[in-house]
């Protein structure tokens, strides 16, 4: 019982909140009810504050969950908290407002409202600590323990071990490590054992029921620790680098510090569905505006591409979008008709497939004004990774498929930052750093940084 309420402390933290929450509702009330003498008239009607209450209490719990304070894992620092407890003060406050504005019924007194921030800072804040020392308490007794593999036994393993046998409160057992060194195929590591090679990670995270994987070869490209989390996925298992740079895959991430031994968290990004549809609007409206604003270029530009060069006005190509799905891009024609439709893509402005009203459209994307067509249709979205080609999808490597968990976009960090000039592997980097973070505050910053790129014309060929 200890050991599940330790790996589901997060549904503690919301009972005991709903029950701090409740405490703090009535209490304000029933003080500013008890003061009534000093404020020279009645406070409203109590049935006010009761029919409010499961809104106060549902809306508070669903805001704290949406800013990750349920969010499963680890146990968290007292740091971490306090962090959380100042968002909390800000949403009781936001809360309350909301929903007497949202309910013109619900016409709460001021002092309720100041008495209840007061009084819930004091007793989330409570709750909490005795949770969290709770949670210590019963990890230093053994509960609840974090079923850890550590990859490489070398010098960074071996002290990862160190440091997690010299703090049992963090909550770490290690379970073994993995290692594809012949001669530490069976060795044992301070009674801890060589289980298996790399390669067979998933077999032994099923079979020894591991919770997080510390990868400790600081050395490991990018490339292979991706093929191992990749190895794994499905699995309800966490990865952590132990090591002190983890370049761009690593930015955001959660650090650990077990003693002065850093570990990144690398976590798997979910979803936010309020993102996912404000940015659904977004892209109707400034596809449809932009498509408006543009429609004298489509009766042009067709009439100088048919002008200059034989063949059809539109480059209709089948590109790969969200989760691997096929579709057709639209695109006005840049190249001559006979040019290989699959080939990679021109890297210089001496192209000699480029037709010369190709070259001006290229340099000035408006050869992509029909992606607009794309984004109404739902294939792609103003703001994100390049859409690829079949024939280079089919050479990802597993990792490098996460590149098309998001839709693809008209632009994005590639194109601004340095546009074609970047090769594929520094734009996969890219993609991957707007994947961890994208938010509609970077999706407005990449579109009014890419009216300059377009005007520089910098490594548009």
């Amino acid at each position: 019982m200890k050991d599940w309420l330790l790996k589901k402390w997060y549904i503690v933290v919301v009972l005991t909140d709903a029950v701090s929450i409740s405490i703090a509702w009535f209490s304000a009330y029933w003080l500013r009810w008890a003061l009534t003498p000093l404020f020279g008239y009645a406070i409203n009607p109590f049935y006010i504050y009761a029919e409010s209450y499961p809104m106060v209490v549902v809306l508070w719990v669903i805001a704290s969950s949406v800013f990750g304070s349920y969010r499963p894992g680890k146990l968290k620092r007292t740091l971490d908290e306090v962090q959380a407890l100042l968002r909390g003060v800000l949403l009781a406050a936001l809360v309350v407002m909301s929903v007497s504005f949202l309910f013109k019924e619900y016409d709460f007194a001021r002092s309720v409202v100041l008495v209840f921030i007061g009084l819930t800072f004091l007793l989330v804040g409570l709750s909490r600590l005795i949770v969290l020392s709770v949670q210590h308490s019963l990890t230093r007794l053994g509960y609840g323990h974090v079923r850890c593999l550590i990859i490489g036994a070398g010098t960074t393993g071996i002290r990862a071990l160190q440091r997690i046998a010299d703090h049992p409160e963090k909550g770490y057992t290690v379970v073994g490590f993995l290692d594809d060194s012949p001669e530490k195929s069976a060795l044992t590591i301070s009674k801890i054992p060589v289980l298996d090679r790399t390669d067979n990670i998933r077999d032994v995270v099923q079979r020894s029921a591991v919770d997080e994987v510390f990868i400790a070869i600081p050395s490991l490209a990018h490339n292979r620790i991706m093929d191992l989390v990749m190895k794994c996925e499905g699995l309800p298992v966490g990865f952590r680098i132990a090591s002190d740079v983890f370049g761009v895959l690593a930015h955001n991430a959660d650090i650990e510090f077990i003693e002065d031994f850093p570990v990144f968290d690398l976590k798997e990004e979910k979803e936010n569905v309020t993102y996912v549809v404000a940015k659904r609007l977004m892209d109707i409206v400034i596809a449809g505006l932009l498509t408006l604003l543009s429609l004298p270029l489509w009766i042009v530009i067709p009439a100088v591409i048919k002008l200059d060069s034989k063949g059809e006005v539109f480059f209709i190509h089948e590109r790969i979008g969200l989760n691997g799905m096929p579709f057709r891009i639209y695109k006005f024609r840049t190249m001559y008709s006979s040019t290989d439709p699959y080939a990679y893509s021109p890297d210089g402005s001496g192209d000699r497939r480029i037709t010369r009203v190709g070259r001006f459209l290229r340099q000035t994307s408006m050869d992509e004004l029909p992606n607009l067509l794309n984004v109404l249709k739902g294939d792609m979205s103003i703001v994100g990774p390049r859409p690829e080609m079949p024939f280079i999808v089919e050479q990802y490597r597993e990792w490098q498929k996460k590149r098309l968990t998001v839709k693809p976009g008209i632009t994005g960090l590639w194109q601004i930052l340095g546009r074609k000039d970047i090769p594929l592997h520094d734009n996969l980097e890219y993609d991957f750093y707007y994947i961890k973070n994208r938010s509609l505050l970077l999706d407005v910053i990449i579109l009014l940084r890419t009216i300059p790129a377009i005007l520089s014309r910098r490594g548009a060929y």
